[in-house]
C-alpha cells in the first residue's frame, strides 16, 4: 500500500484525482463524494487529460501501472497447496528420519525450510495427503534401518531428486503408492552366502 501512495506522490496526483481519472478511463461517472470538476481541472493542468476529457497516453500507462498493484498473483500460496499447517507437517516428516549421518556421508535430516520447495513440487504433482506421506516415510525408514541405512536417501532426496535429464523423481510417491495399494514388503530377503 505504501508503494502505491509513494507512486501517487511522485506523480503529484491525489487519490481523488486518480479516482476521477480512472472513472473517465472506464467511461463511468465518478460519485458525488468527490468534487469532479475540481479534479478534472487539476488533471487537465497536469497533462493527464486532454481538453475534451480524453485520456492521454501518459494516463493510460499510469493507470495500467497502478492496476498492477491490485492484480492477484497467479501463484498459489504454500498454504493452499500443502495445507494450513504445512511447516508443522514438514517438521514432523523430517523427524521420521534418523538424527545421524548416513553411510553415504550426508545427514539423514535436512533443514526443514529446505524441504518446502520439494514438498511444494510434490503436492503440485501428486495427490497424497500428509497421513499417507507419514506412513510411507515410516515404511521407507524402517526398511533401510534393517541394513544400517545403507543407500538410503536423505529427507530431501526422498521427496524429490533431480535426474540427469533434469526431470524429478520421487521415491516418496512410490512408497505412497505402496501404502495405498497395501503392498506388503515382508517377503524374505535373499542374501548371498560365501563359503
Amino acid at each position: 500500500m505504501e508503494e502505491l501512495f509513494e507512486k501517487l506522490i511522485r506523480e503529484q496526483i491525489t487519490p481523488n484525482s486518480f479516482y476521477v481519472l480512472y472513472s473517465l478511463s472506464k467511461k463511468t461517472k465518478p460519485t458525488d463524494i468527490v468534487n469532479s470538476s475540481l479534479e478534472i481541472t487539476r488533471l487537465r493542468n497536469a497533462g493527464w487529460l486532454g481538453s475534451n476529457l480524453e485520456i492521454t497516453d501518459k494516463s493510460i500507462i499510469f493507470i495500467e501501472e497502478i492496476s498492477g498493484y491490485f492484480r492477484k498473483s497467479k501463484k498459489k500460496s504454500a498454504q493452499i497447496i500443502m495445507g494450513p499447517d504445512f511447516m508443522d507437517n514438514i517438521t514432523s516428516y523430517n523427524l521420521l528420519f534418523p538424527n545421524k549421518k548416513l553411510p553415504s556421508g550426508s545427514y539423514a535430516r535436512v533443514n526443514a525450510k529446505n524441504l518446502e520447495a520439494g514438498f511444494r513440487w510434490f503436492f503440485e504433482n501428486y495427490n497424497y495427503d500428509w497421513e499417507i506421506i507419514f506412513n510411507a516415510t515410516k515404511k521407507y525408514v524402517n526398511e533401510y534401518s534393517e541394513n544400517g541405512f545403507d543407500y538410503m536417501s536423505n529427507s530431501q532426496y526422498f521427496v524429490r531428486k533431480q535426474s540427469l535429464d533434469k526431470t524429478f523423481d520421487s521415491k516418496l510417491a512410490n512408497y505412497c503408492e505402496m501404502i495405498i495399494n497395501n503392498v506388503d514388503d515382508d517377503s524374505p530377503r535373499f542374501k548371498e552366502r560365501y563359503v
